[in-house]
Parts: structure tokens; sequence; C-alpha cells
């Protein structure tokens, strides 16, 4: 093995062997501060869906209230009817051996003062002026004819003064007389002429008015000195009630004067 010759001074060492030098550290980087802790994320509502709205239209102007309706008429004191009038209104209602015929006349009463009255042409002191208001105008007037066989009784008048239906049926009173208190003591006009007379109540008794002689069961038309045009019906002699049909709100509907030809015996029965 060959001799390896020792050289004075340093040994170099080759250049894969030579010591790198020493890096210089980084300057140190301070620290960032801690960020604030992030509240947490809040959803959002759900998107609700839009719905089209109609425009609204212009509203007309405000307008005052209207008055309140006014109160109620007072209820009339007077009697309730004992019979059933309403059935002298029917045609063809039986009362025993008489049957009901109704007839409406040509002819209608007017009425300018808002009332009607009653009496005797042969006696001007009987005239009555009903208490009952029925306001003017020119009223339908009917006849209710009680027939028995060949033979006919004008068994009442009728003044249509409103409209039905009909509530209740009451005793028809006079102005200026006290009220019954029973119906024994009804209202009643005396005729002793064969006729009584029918007219607006304006003016009071015309006095006395001739009248033909009766005949039948038609009633005949008379003008009065004042103007007013009565009418007079041939009804036979006695004392006669009348009665007023009132609607609900106690407005009358017509007025009835019964003449009186069916006995109690009639009320009661019907003819089969």
């Amino acid at each position: 093995m060959p001799a390896v010759a020792k050289t004075k001074g340093a040994v170099k060492k080759p250049a894969h062997m030579t010591t790198a030098p020493k890096q210089t550290k980084a300057p140190k980087v301070a620290k960032r501060p801690a960020l604030p802790t992030r509240a947490p994320a809040i959803k959002a509502p759900a998107k609700l869906p839009t719905v089209a709205l109609k425009p609204k239209k212009a509203s007309a102007p405000s307008m005052p209230l209207p008055p309140p309706p006014p109160p109620p008429p007072a209820q009339r004191d007077e009697l309730i009817a004992a019979r059933d009038i309403g059935r002298l209104l029917r045609y063809g209602e039986q009362f025993g051996a008489h049957k009901i015929d109704v007839r409406m006349l040509p002819l209608q009463l007017g009425v300018a003062s808002g009332g009607l009255a009653v009496f005797d042409p042969s006696a001007a002191k009987s005239f009555r002026a009903f208490d009952r208001p029925v306001g003017a105008g020119q009223f339908r007037v009917m006849l209710s004819v009680a027939r028995t066989g060949d033979k006919e009784r004008l068994a009442a008048i009728v003044i249509h003064v409103g409209r039905p239906p009909i509530a209740k049926w009451t005793v028809a009173h006079y102005k200026n007389q006290k009220k019954p208190k029973s119906a024994d003591e009804l209202p009643r006009v005396n005729v002793t002429s064969g006729w009584l007379v029918l007219l607006d109540a304006r003016d009071g008794a015309p006095g006395a008015v001739t009248v033909p002689a009766a005949n039948g069961v038609t009633p005949i038309e008379i003008p009065l000195t004042d103007g007013r045009r009565a009418l007079a019906l041939p009804c036979g002699n006695g004392e006669f009630a009348a009665y007023w049909a009132v609607d609900a709100a106690d407005k009358p509907v017509c007025l009835v004067v019964d003449f009186d030809v069916l006995t109690q015996k009639d009320w009661k029965s019907k003819a089969t």
C-alpha cells in the first residue's frame, strides 16, 4: 500500500464537505391580535308570497246620519169587536140560511178633511163623526149583501181606507163620546128614516137631507149644498154599530157599518 504523503498546514476539505455559512434568523413577526368572536348568523325569514292588492276605490264623501225613525203610534184604547166582522167581507160566507154576496160600487167616497161621519138624513142631531182619522182621498165602497133565496138585504157597508193585512177588529168610537165599558154599550147611530148617510166629517152636520124611498139594496149619491157628496144607504130602521179593521201598525184598513140583519143565532150557526 503506497504511503500517503503528509503535508504541512490545514488540510483542505473537498468542496462538497465544506461547511455552509450560518444563516441569519428571520426577524420575528408580531402576532396579529385575536379576532373577536363572530355572532351566530341569523337566518333570514322565509319570504312570504306576494299578494296583489286591489287599489282602493275612491270613497264617496261621508253623508250625515239619517234622523232616527219616529216612534210607533200609540195604540188607541178601543174595544175589541165581539164578532168576527171579517166574515161580512167574504163572498159566499154562510150565516145560517143566509149567504154573503159582496159588490164593489162604481162610485167612490171623497174625503178631504181626513175624517168620516154618519147620520140619519131625517135627523140632523144624529150626526156622529168617527174619532179615528183616515186621511184624505177617494175611497172605494163595497156592499155586503145577505141573500136568502131570492131575497136580498143590505148586511153592511165597507169603506176601504187602507191596505191589508188586517191585524184586528175594533169597535168604532165617535168624537166627544165616552168609551163604552162593554159590548152591551157599543156606540151606535139611531136611524128612523130607513137610510144611513156616510160623508166627509168636514163642517159637521149638513142639516136635513131629502132622500127618495128605498129601492132594494142600491145606495145613492147625494150632493150637499156645502160641496160635499154623501152616500145614502138603504139600511132600514135600527141602531147600528161600526167597526174598524186595523193593521199591525194600528192604521185603519177599512170601516164597516153592520146593519144587524143577521141574528145571534145566524152568527153562531152555518148552513151545511
